[in-house]
């Protein structure tokens, strides 16, 4: 076994620990493991386990399809993408401050590329509250630190808010025009023509089924001549975007990488410690959604009949 060996170079040579096991690793390399027992007195508990003998099999999926929305519903219950902010008792505690705030507030299901209207409490405007209507370009943050970004148009000048989404100053979101775009990141508007930021504040609500599926807008938007912002089209800026419609000025180089390429180099797509540092198992989220969903099913009839009465009001 390579262990033995391991431990008979560390205590015959006076050479640092990684330097010892990077030579003996490579001795094997070289060698091409013979003499090495290939997995065979490995238990099952690692890869090798087969599908008869897991708990869960790979084909099956642990959370199932009635709850799978609701990781696009509810993006901020999940823990922040960061290890070391990861915190089991902090968690808890923002998500009964969450849900607390829900229960004052009608905060809404919207995505990155719905149109939203925002009426907070502000002392310096007329009647003691502002209200912004605008493009929801781009979500972040988890917990108590979520929040969202409104873009608009008003006298030819580009405005964007960031709102926090459990702001206690919010009074009200309200859903103008559900739907999804292309892209999950919207803030290449800012370097596009301005009709596709521009929407009257005044905007009527569009009228929705319950239950309906969201739509997805196909749009492509046309950016404004080079010099941007950003160059959207560059691979290090890790955009790959498709609601860009093909222009002119743009090196065909960077077009391509941005468009096949979603990764610094060609070994980072195969980086799995990257992903799952990223997000938390399956095995992990199943209680946050199942927590959701009876929230769900205990507050659905009181935010219907709330609903209704502003409709009324109307």
């Amino acid at each position: 076994m390579v262990l033995p060996r391991v431990i008979k170079l560390i205590h015959s040579y006076n050479v640092p620990l990684y330097c010892q096991l990077r030579s003996a690793s490579r001795s094997w390399i070289y060698k091409g493991g013979k003499g090495i027992d290939k997995g065979k007195g490995f238990s099952f508990t690692y890869t090798s386990t087969p599908d008869d003998k897991r708990q869960i099999p790979l084909s099956q999926k642990l959370i199932p399809e009635e709850l799978e929305s609701m990781r696009l519903k509810y993006p901020e219950f999940l823990p922040s993408t960061k290890p070391e902010h990861r915190n089991k008792i902090k968690t808890v505690l923002e998500h009964n401050d969450m849900l607390q705030r829900r229960n004052n507030i009608d905060i809404p299901e919207f995505y990155v590329g719905s149109i939203l209207a925002v009426t907070v409490s502000d002392p310096n405007a007329a009647g003691k509250i502002s209200r912004f209507l605008g493009i929801c370009i781009f979500r972040e943050g988890t917990g108590l630190n979520s929040c969202f970004t409104l873009r608009n148009i008003v006298d030819r000048e580009g405005i964007e808010i960031r709102y926090d989404l459990y702001n206690p100053t919010i009074r009200s979101i309200e859903v103008i025009k559900l739907e999804k775009r292309l892209d999950q990141d919207l803030r290449y508007l800012r370097d596009a023509e301005p009709q596709y930021s521009t929407f009257p504040l005044d905007m009527e609500p569009e009228l929705r089924k319950e239950g309906a599926p969201v739509p997805v807008n196909p749009i492509k938007v046309k950016m404004l001549p080079l010099p941007w912002s950003i160059d959207w089209f560059k691979i290090r800026y890790q955009h790959q975007t498709y609601g860009i419609e093909k222009m002119r000025g743009v090196w065909e180089y960077y077009y391509k990488r941005s468009v096949h390429n979603r990764h610094h180099n060609e070994y980072e797509q195969f980086d799995l410690m990257k992903e799952y540092r990223s997000h938390i198992p399956e095995d992990a989220q199943l209680p946050i959604w199942n927590k959701l969903s009876d929230y769900e099913k205990s507050t659905s009839e009181i935010k219907k009949k709330a609903r209704r009465a502003k409709m009324i009001k109307r």
